[in-house]
């Protein structure tokens, strides 16, 4: 049978907010951004069961021709939605391209 995957694609920072205001514990959102001198590098946002949001920054793997995470750079953990969105200013690779699922 068959598997269903459900993902909407994201193309501007307002919409970015405004998805992560919706995320649940089942879903996620997938974007690029610049870290520590990269560009293009795997960012990930979660929202926990205890309401705090979660930041992860994956280098992408050199070695395979479809884009892929490799190492993870980074993990932050974010209480404040605000704070979170102020991070992710700096880092969302410009334009938005995201990828909530």
């Amino acid at each position: 049978m068959p598997h269903e995957f459900f993902e909407k694609q994201v193309s501007s920072y307002p919409k970015l907010l405004k998805e992560i205001e919706l995320l649940d514990v089942d879903s996620g959102i997938r974007t690029f951004g610049d870290y520590s001198g990269n560009k293009g590098q795997f960012v990930f946002i979660t929202r926990s069961p205890h309401d705090t949001y979660t930041l992860m920054v994956y280098e992408r793997a050199g070695d395979s021709k479809a884009p892929a995470p490799g190492r993870r750079l980074l993990v932050r953990e974010f209480v404040q939605r605000s704070d979170l969105a102020r991070f992710m200013k700096g880092l969302v690779s410009k334009p938005v391209r995201a990828f909530v699922y």
